[in-house]
This record gives C-alpha cells, sequence and structure tokens, in this order.
C-alpha cells in the first residue's frame, strides 16, 4: 500500500511542483497588493472573529483568521498559505480523473488544473474559491470511493456530508447538491439506493450548518440558515440596472440605515416587488445570469486597471488576461463536449451535480465570472473525453452549440460594454 501510495505522487508530483510555482510566481508579481472591497471584508472579519453579523458565510473568515494566527498578519505570507492549497487540489483532481477515465489517465487533467490561469489566479487571491475547490473535490473524492457497502461505505457518505457542511458554510448554494446527486442517481437509474445515499449526506451536513444557523438566530434574532446576505444578493439580482451581473449597479443608498436583520426580508420584498412589476424582463434576465456566470473572466484585467498592484510590465499583465480568457473558452467548450459523452461514472454525475447545481441557481442570482471557478477542476477532470471518438446525439451538439452562440453574444456585449475600460490598459 506504502508503494502504491508512493507511486501515485510521484505521478502528480511534476504537476503539483508546477502548479505551485506558477501560483508563487504570480503572488509575487501581483506584490504590494491592495485588497478588493470583498477581500478587505473578509481581512476585517477574520480580525473580529465574525463578532454581531452574519453578513457572509463563516467559513472563510475563520479560515483566514487561522492562517493568520499562524503565519502573522503579512499579506504576502497569507496569500502563500492560500496558494499551498493547490497541492492537494491538483492530486484530488489526477486521482478523480483516473477514477473517471482510468488508470494512468490523470497526468493531463492534473497538468491542466495545475496551469489553468483562473485557478493560479484565485489561489493566491483572499478569495473563497481556491478553499472551496479544495472541499469540493475532497466531497466528490470520499462520495466516488470504491465501497462494496455495508459500514464502510456509510461511513464514507457521511464524511462526505460534513465536508459538503464545510462547502455549504464557504458557499450556501451548495446545500442544493445532495438533491441534484439524487435526481442525476435516479436519470442514470440507481433507483432507491441513490436516494438513501444521497439522504445519508444530510446529518453530516446537519451537524456542521445547524450550529451556526443557531447561532445567527442568537446574534440576529432573525432565520439566517448561513448568511444574511440572500435577500441582499436577490435585491441585486432583481432591479432596474441588473443586466444578469452586478457590474452596472452603482447605487445602494436604499441599504442605508437598514440593519443587517432586515436585510433578507428588505432584499427579498423589493426583488419580488421588481418581479411583479417587469416580469418579463425578470424572465429575460435568467439566461443574462447563466451567460455572465459562464462568460469572461475580468478580475485580474479589473485589478490591473485599477492598480491594485504595480505594473511592471503591462504586456505581461494583457498576455495573462487573454491567456486567461482563451484557455476559459477552450475549456469551458471542451469541457461541455466531454460532459455530453455516453460514459457515466460516478465521477461525472458529480461533475454534472455541480454544473447543475450552479445553472440552477443563477437562473435566480446574478452571475459573476468568479462563481464559475467550482466547476473549472472537474471540466479539467472530464475533458480527454472530448476527443477519445465516441458519437453524440445531434440534439445534444445543437443545443451546445445554440448556447455557445448565446454565450458569445454575451462575450460581445460585455466586450462592448466595457471597450472604454479596456481602453484605459492601453494607455500610458
Amino acid at each position: 500500500m506504502k508503494k502504491e501510495s508512493l507511486a501515485a505522487w510521484r505521478a502528480v508530483a511534476p504537476q503539483a511542483i508546477a502548479g505551485l510555482v506558477a501560483r508563487l510566481a504570480l503572488v509575487a508579481w501581483t506584490t504590494p497588493l491592495e485588497l478588493s472591497q470583498t477581500e478587505s471584508r473578509f481581512w476585517d472579519l477574520a480580525t473580529s472573529r465574525l463578532a454581531a453579523t452574519a453578513f457572509l458565510p463563516p467559513l472563510y473568515p475563520f479560515f483566514l483568521a487561522l492562517v493568520r494566527a499562524l503565519v502573522g498578519d503579512d499579506l504576502t505570507s497569507v496569500r502563500v498559505v492560500g496558494a499551498c492549497l493547490s497541492i492537494p487540489s491538483i492530486a484530488m483532481v489526477h486521482r478523480l480523473a483516473e477514477r473517471h477515465l482510468g488508470p494512468g489517465e490523470g497526468r493531463l487533467p492534473a497538468w491542466c488544473a495545475a496551469l489553468m490561469p483562473s485557478l493560479v489566479y484565485y489561489d493566491g487571491r483572499l478569495r473563497s474559491e481556491s478553499l472551496g475547490v479544495l472541499l469540493l473535490l475532497l466531497f466528490a473524492l470520499l462520495w466516488t470511493a470504491p465501497a462494496s457497502g455495508g459500514s464502510r461505505g456509510v461511513r464514507l457518505t457521511v464524511a462526505a456530508g460534513g465536508v459538503l457542511g464545510l462547502l455549504a458554510l464557504l458557499r450556501p448554494e451548495f446545500l442544493l447538491l445532495p438533491v441534484l446527486l439524487a435526481v442525476v442517481g435516479l436519470v442514470r437509474r440507481a433507483g432507491r439506493g441513490g436516494l438513501r445515499r444521497a439522504a445519508l449526506l444530510l446529518p453530516g451536513m446537519l451537524l456542521l450548518v445547524g450550529p451556526w444557523t443557531l447561532r445567527n438566530e442568537r446574534v440576529l434574532w432573525t432565520w439566517a440558515l448561513v448568511s444574511s446576505n440572500a435577500g441582499y444578493n436577490f435585491w441585486k439580482s432583481f432591479n432596474p440596472w441588473s443586466d444578469g451581473s452586478q457590474v452596472p449597479i452603482e447605487n445602494y443608498t436604499i441599504w442605508d440605515g437598514v440593519p443587517e436583520a432586515r436585510y433578507d426580508a428588505l432584499g427579498f420584498e423589493l426583488g419580488w416587488a421588481y418581479i411583479r412589476e417587469h416580469p418579463v424582463r425578470s424572465l429575460i434576465l435568467a439566461p443574462a445570469k447563466l451567460a455572465h456566470l459562464f462568460g469572461p473572466e475580468r478580475d485580474f484585467l479589473s485589478d490591473t486597471r485599477r492598480g491594485r498592484f504595480p505594473s511592471r510590465s503591462r504586456l505581461v499583465d494583457l498576455g495573462f488576461g487573454v491567456t486567461q480568457n482563451l484557455a476559459w473558452i477552450l475549456l469551458l467548450g471542451g469541457g461541455l463536449f466531454a460532459l455530453l459523452g455516453p460514459s457515466r461514472t460516478p465521477v461525472k454525475d458529480v461533475a454534472l451535480s455541480v454544473l447543475l447545481n450552479l445553472a440552477l441557481v443563477h437562473l435566480v442570482f446574478f452571475g459573476d465570472d468568479r462563481f464559475h471557478v467550482p466547476l473549472v477542476p472537474f471540466l479539467c477532470i472530464v475533458l480527454p473525453e472530448a476527443w477519445e471518438g465516441s458519437l453524440r446525439s445531434p440534439r445534444a451538439v445543437r443545443a451546445l452549440a445554440l448556447a455557445s452562440g448565446a454565450l458569445g453574444v454575451v462575450w460581445i456585449y460585455d466586450l462592448a460594454r466595457d471597450l472604454d475600460r479596456l481602453a484605459t490598459l492601453f494607455g500610458p
């Protein structure tokens, strides 16, 4: 067993080392870094340990507080710790790819995860994406672990539920994942066994999420399952300025003086009022949100434009931003084509469930390019299936072509809307 484990680590070591070097290089390139509004909020919440607030999900601020307790308050050191999370993530991509594609087939997906620019970028920032990817891959590893049934299978599933509970405390939208895994299992004719297994995820999730819900009730004196920003985000998704993203929204004065305990109620009240007054536009916003969810990756170029880090070479900065988007286009197209393939494995079922989870949530809530990051490693895992030669149904191919065309229109719209911002990148 030890020899097999050592051989497995040797197989993935080049990818893990290359991925870590790429992330450390980007950290060095973007140091010193001016934190974004979201990152500053995470830093402050880590300092206060979320005292008297439940506005954001708690896991990342607590993780950040733990890291700062270990390495101090030096921002670069904290970013390096985040970059190191890529090592187990890349190793898990390798392992899951071998479960899906077969022994010896994990190298290419691992290289893809190691060098994918979007993963490299977010692993070096104070965002929750790197920790979210790690937890989601760990969940997939436990959920798809070979088990002959009996107590070992139950233990693995309950443990997977615990990991999913942690993930829900980071990204509450994944509370929907057990339901989607059950649905995908039914489609695959897994029957009642699939339903029972999905139900076994719930105790572990409840064990992690339940205490925080009770804490929120005690702090805010109102219901907040994980965080109190659901209504706020619902309002951001349905208001006169929204185009399916949060970018055009600039007027937040309606929230001035509103206590946090009222955020959910007020946000849902305003959002539903807008839907009743503008039902057609609200429906049109749904596909627009998906297009923004899977749209251009703008964060690095936005940071460059705003001068959040020194611009040592405009050519290198622009080159990374362009490469990031080209890589995302190719991975998205190839990954979705692979998911349409006829093979069905537990790993692919998780990938499909993650895709459905993100799509369903963001039919309602606004889309943003960083929200698709949890899907990226799963697209890396299934990508080799895109060229293995199996046939897809003509209907599925037409649907993919139509969706790709619609997504292309949104990309062009985003480019036209942001033309003045992009022009500043080429200025002196």
